[in-house]
């Protein structure tokens, strides 16, 4: 099938190489046509799957609510003695000194400022004091008032929410926030958010110690982090695989083309890249976090592809005992033709189930798709192509200067390879049985650990321990209960009607009241229908008669209400128009913003369900998005997601080998044998990541998806190498002791030296990092085990059955090329 290949690499290696060269710089063209992000960095919008509710959501705000779309919160933190009345003035100073700069004005919502501070002033203002004037010992007084005062109790708790204490209850820290909306300028916004950093560092904030923590700033130094770093470490972790080769190949010449074409197959892959950025193509953001993973796998599969050509040629050179003139042309011509079957159906599979990925309703993952078949591709052509050519011209200018290639057999160079694989397969032979019963309840186990894995979703997660933005976010979860941001409740129901107007006003009766708001609500709502109402029937009666009559009346006419909003209207027609949306072409649109601060995204997630529990109209009838809000339910929409794309990717690649062995071996039972393996080391991965204490979040989810693309790659080349051995030797002893010596040393080389290499992510200061090159090094040693541990069994029973079938039809059973 490859002799066309075989015959060019033979005849004209170094025309192949130039080629190679030529197809190179081509595709790094595209860097120069590539355009820089327009848009701000967007850690968390980004992910929002595209159809969902939650989508459709965030553009229904967007147009019925500008200036409720897209809210940010610069949150102000300060530690020490903050209810010192100096430290309330400077805090208030610095609020003001934020919200008044001309950079970041245009983005204020119509009440920007909230906090401790502010509660603090709305309490002395009760009593008739001033912020400016006001002393430490009236502070004190005023607030130990404040505390024994029942008819006060919700100011009190509320201010509770913002003021951290030490152990012994001393306040030891405040928060304080600037809200901010987009302004329909997203960009300007981000600057707005950078602006309110270099005003804090300018600020004189008395004794305490200030820190300004904003969305956009965490999203920069992450990047600039993952950049950073994501360099150093794959620098150690190539510098790792560089020595573990040099052990395998014992060669130096081996492990330059080696690493020369895993170099070739990045650039390939990030030349693509550029073409189909903006500037190019415009179908893929360079920023997307996801493609740093795509590495990964080329490491360990480009890897793979190159020990397997030079594993063959070795054997050709080994098996060829005359040495006749241009030995190495016969062995190289040789090796592409043994070898390019099973790598073309290993990268054929794990492309085709890489791009089942653009099925994914999120972006980032069906981008990854995208990028990572390109990459698989390219890795098969580079390695089965630059490898061959490489290492036939080399050889050849070897020979003219009389010296010989190495023939080493690779299992060879692995301590105890040679004595183990051989002692594997006479095990898997004798016991097929217990051997699959043992790796069966290993599974189980597996599963029932798997099932309690969680799923996260946090920025802080991509940023630098050691940072000062990670160490604030981690106070203010041990502090405060997480960040504080604001909620935006979406309800889309007919408010003309009585219901919907008593629906509305139970729901901002429980959302006002501190004793029955669910945890985790640390205010009442910042702007409602229920808020505007009750801030305009203290000095309209004629509105608060209004909607008096209709919560008392359940059979109210659609004109009484219709009438009453038009009054509320006619009051405060800016205000209404924040709030309420009504249309002539769908239901209503009305908004409540509530803010929030919870820990966990498990207590986020409890909170939605609770605030979608208080709505006495329909489920479809309202959505809960905006701050944190999205970071739980991406989450949450991130697991479903990813059960239906392993599933959807199992059965592409399921699919493909069934085709394959059916068609070309007439053995389609081949292919799922073949799959079963992938679908048990999935199962123990999970379970890895269970006992690593890892959670299921977007990179892991994906690491279980590149799991099946490594993994493929192992058993489609021991099962194609079984095969090619059971045609030369009937016996199933020997088919499987020679093809686990030879390909399965290949496989073990490949394993321990991406395995160990890729682990050396570890040291990245970066947490997602360092889970995944743990997550990656185990995936590559679980693949392996379970080739080497469940294909084998299998293998034998699928031998064993075929010589059943073979007696009881009369006629002498084969390996392949026969009818199933």
């Amino acid at each position: 099938m490859f002799g066309w290949q075989a015959r060019i690499i033979q005849k004209s290696p170094k025309r192949v190489l130039a080629a190679l060269g030529a197809v190179t710089l081509a595709l790094l063209a595209g860097v120069l046509v590539q355009d820089p992000p327009e848009g701000p960095i967007d850690s968390t919008s980004i992910f929002l799957p595209s159809g969902s509710d939650l989508a459709a959501a965030t553009d229904v705000i967007r147009e019925s609510f500008p200036a409720a779309a897209d809210l940010r919160v610069v949150q102000i933190l300060a530690k020490g003695d903050v209810l010192a009345a100096d430290s309330l003035r400077a805090i208030n100073d610095l609020q003001i000194a934020i919200s008044s700069d001309p950079a970041i004005q245009p983005f204020l919502v119509a009440e920007p400022l909230y906090g401790y501070v502010q509660l603090i002033e709305l309490a002395a203002a009760e009593a008739g004091l001033s912020l400016t004037t006001i002393t430490d010992t009236q502070v004190s007084l005023g607030l130990a008032q404040l505390a024994g005062d029942p008819q006060r109790a919700e100011l009190h708790d509320l201010l509770q929410r913002f003021i951290a204490r030490d152990a012994t209850g001393e306040p030891m820290a405040g928060l304080s926030l600037v809200i901010l909306d987009d302004a329909g300028d997203a960009l300007g916004q981000e600057q707005a958010q950078l602006r309110a950093h270099e005003i804090a560092e300018s600020a004189d904030t008395s004794a305490l110690d200030t820190s300004i923590i904003t969305l956009a700033q965490s999203d920069i130094e992450a990047k600039e982090a993952r950049d950073r770093n994501l360099i150093v470490v794959t620098l150690i972790a190539l510098a790792v695989i560089v020595v573990l080769l040099a052990v395998f190949y014992r060669t130096q010449s081996d492990v330059h083309i080696t690493m020369a074409g895993l170099g070739m197959t990045i650039l390939w892959m990030l030349g693509a890249q550029a073409w189909l950025s903006p500037g190019g193509a415009g179908i893929v953001d360079p920023d997307n976090i996801l493609l740093t993973l795509i590495p990964v796998l080329l490491i360990s599969l480009a890897v793979d592809y190159a020990l397997q050509i030079t594993g063959r040629y070795r054997e050709a050179l080994r098996d060829d005992a005359e040495r006749a003139p241009d030995a190495s042309g016969r062995a190289i011509a040789r090796s592409v033709r043994l070898c390019g079957v099973p790598v073309l159906l290993a990268a054929g599979t794990t492309a085709v189930s890489l791009l089942a990925n653009l099925t994914s309703r999120f972006k980032p993952i069906a981008e990854f798709g995208i990028i990572a078949s390109i990459g698989v591709v390219s890795g098969w052509i580079v390695m089965t192509s630059f490898v061959p050519a490489a290492r036939l011209t080399l050889d050849r200018w070897r020979a003219t200067k009389g010296r010989e290639p190495a023939v080493q057999p690779i299992a060879d160079t692995i301590p105890g390879a040679a004595a183990a694989l051989p002692r594997i397969a006479a095990i898997v032979v004798r016991r097929p049985l217990p051997v699959l019963a043992a790796a069966i309840a290993v599974t189980v186990l597996a599963v029932v650990a798997a099932t309690n894995l969680s799923t996260t979703f946090a920025v802080k997660d991509f940023l630098p321990r050691d940072s000062e933005v990670a160490e604030n976010f981690d106070y203010l979860d041990e502090n405060f209960d997480g960040s504080a941001t604001l909620m935006t409740v979406l309800i889309e129901t007919d408010l003309s009607s009585g219901r919907a107007v008593r629906d509305l006003s139970d729901l901002h009766t429980v959302l006002v009241d501190p004793a029955r708001r669910p945890d985790g609500i640390i205010g009442p709502p910042l702007s409602s229908a229920g808020t505007l109402l009750a801030e305009r029937t203290d000095d309209e009666a004629a509105v608060a008669d209004a909607f008096a009559e209709l919560r008392s009346d359940v059979t109210a006419a659609e004109g009484d209400v219709r009438r009453a909003w038009a009054l509320l209207e006619g009051v405060d027609a800016a205000g209404f128009a924040e709030v309420l949306d009504f249309r002539a072409d769908g239901p209503d649109r009305t908004i409540i913003q509530i803010p929030v601060a919870v820990e966990s995204n498990e207590a986020l997630q409890e909170l939605i369900e609770e605030i979608e529990a208080l709505w006495g109209g329909g489920a479809s009838e309202i959505t809960v998005t905006g701050g944190d809000a999205l970071i739980a339910l991406i989450t949450d929409e991130l697991a479903a997601s990813q059960v239906s794309s392993v599933s959807l990717v199992v059965a592409a690649a399921l699919a493909i080998l069934i085709l394959y062995f059916g068609l070309r071996e007439r053995r389609p039972l081949l292919g799922l044998i073949t799959i079963l393996p992938i679908i048990v080391t999935l199962a123990w991965l999970l379970g890895a990541m269970w006992l690593f204490g890892i959670s299921y979040n977007m990179s892991t989810a994906l690491m279980v998806v590149l799991t099946i693309g490594i993994g493929v790659d192992y058993t489609i080349h021991l099962t194609h190498r079984f095969l090619e051995e059971h045609r030369e030797s009937p016996q199933v002893p020997e088919a499987l002791r020679r093809a686990m010596v030879t390909t399965g040393g290949a496989l073990l080389g490949s394993a321990l030296t991406t395995a160990l290499g890729l682990l050396m992510l570890v040291f990245s200061p970066l947490r997602p990092m360092q889970e995944l090159g743990i997550l990656a090094a185990v995936t590559i040693l679980l693949g392996l085990i379970a080739t080497f541990t469940v294909l084998p069994p299998l293998l034998v029973l699928w031998s064993r059955y075929h010589r059943w079938r073979g007696r009881e039809a009369g006629t002498p059973s084969r390996p392949a090329s026969t009818t199933a």
